[in-house]
């Protein structure tokens, strides 16, 4: 006859995990209490956005400035590509969250890029427009405005390879060059790229002929696929947990505006994507033409910056990290944040820790 436990496992006692569900019970009970309250706030959230002013604007494009009003100036403007396939106030969240604010408190001034909405008359726009007319406009705007020959470059997310394009294009414009969450080499296997298979079996020409640019719905579906557990049971959990959290639920509320108020993308741009950055790596190989130009990526001399995600669920660091052997630069690091691709943005300990770090890296290259 085996002998009695006398100090049971509270995982094997079913008191104790009577007790437990009580507990829960309890307390779920005591949150239900805080549900009108709660999705009042979400209701009524705003963008707490830094002030700013548009000081270029061109079809849906509006270049904002951020200016600083810190006691130590740098003479070189941050100019900050946003994805095309979000809005941009991601980096600009709240007061504490601010990748913005965080470049202000070290002096820079700031120019960021809200693409903007296209329309079916978009549906043509590629990457000549993207790199060599829009962005090319923005840099020239940001130089003139404050008298320098270069801006410190940083692109996220979608925004970076057309960051990389521009500067193996225009090397002289670029003083230093910040990749954050980039897609770059897309021969990798993991994140959003577990996607490609499909990608590639489309007809991307077809796709844009017929609707003219993808709507923002559709992409949403399309990221939600890869991890369809997450979006709808594991976040809407998660939540729940802090719903007596009020910062919380605010700071949460703020991230669902945000990405419900996606843009279209324009039929050409993800046409090109998917059959020249996707379908033949043409970035990465040297072989992407850009407004009649062959895109060399070892034109890229100015310092090197790579802002990647240890946890990043859309763009893992192997798609990144390559770029570096691509450049000629010798004078290139990596930042890895301990979050995911939009924790790079958001999540406080980026801010607390790891922005700062980011900050110096360009205020000793100014």
């Amino acid at each position: 006859m085996s002998p009695t436990n006398p100090n049971p496992s509270p995982s094997s006692n079913p008191f104790s995990l009577q007790r437990q569900a009580w507990k829960r019970a309890a307390a779920d009970a005591e949150k239900a209490t805080l549900v009108p309250d709660r999705l009042r706030r979400m209701a009524t959230v705003e963008i707490e956005e830094t002030p700013h002013e548009v000081v270029h604007a061109e079809n849906k494009l509006a270049l904002r400035r951020y200016e600083s009003d810190a006691a130590e100036r740098r003479d070189v403007p941050v100019l900050y590509a946003y994805a095309f396939v979000n809005r941009p106030f991601i980096v600009d969240l709240e007061p504490d969250r601010s990748v913005i604010r965080r470049f202000l408190e070290r002096g820079f001034d700031v120019y960021l890029i809200d693409w903007g909405y296209p329309s079916r008359l978009d549906a043509h726009v590629g990457l000549d427009d993207y790199v060599g007319r829009y962005l090319d406009n923005c840099v020239d705007a940001a130089r003139e405005e404050t008298g320098a020959d270069g801006v410190h470059l940083v692109g996220y997310s979608t925004g970076a390879p057309l960051c990389a394009m521009y500067a193996a294009l225009y090397p002289e414009k670029v003083a230093t060059l910040g990749l954050q969450g980039p897609p770059l080499d897309y021969n990798v296997d993991g994140g959003v790229f577990r996607l490609k298979g499909i990608v590639e079996r489309q007809d991307a020409s077809r796709f844009r002929d017929a609707l003219g640019n993808v709507p923002a719905p559709l992409l949403d579906l399309g990221f939600g696929l890869r991890k369809p557990v997450e979006y709808a049971v594991a976040n809407p959990l998660r939540l729940w947990d802090r719903f007596d959290d009020e910062e919380y639920v605010e700071h949460f509320a703020r991230r669902l505006l945000w990405s419900a108020d996606g843009p279209d993308v324009t039929g050409e741009v993800y046409r090109q994507f998917v059959d020249e950055l996707i379908r033949e790596n043409a970035l990465m190989e040297n072989e992407l033409t850009v407004s009649g130009r062959r895109v060399d990526l070892s034109n890229v001399d100015a310092p090197v910056l790579l802002i990647v995600g240890r946890d990043d669920q859309f763009v893992p660091a192997e798609s990144s990290l390559p770029f570096l052997d691509a450049v000629a630069s010798e004078d290139t690091e990596v930042i890895e944040f301990p979050t995911g691709h939009v924790g790079l943005s958001v999540s406080r300990e980026a801010h607390e820790k790891w922005w700062p770090r980011v900050c110096e890296w360009f205020a000793r290259r100014s």
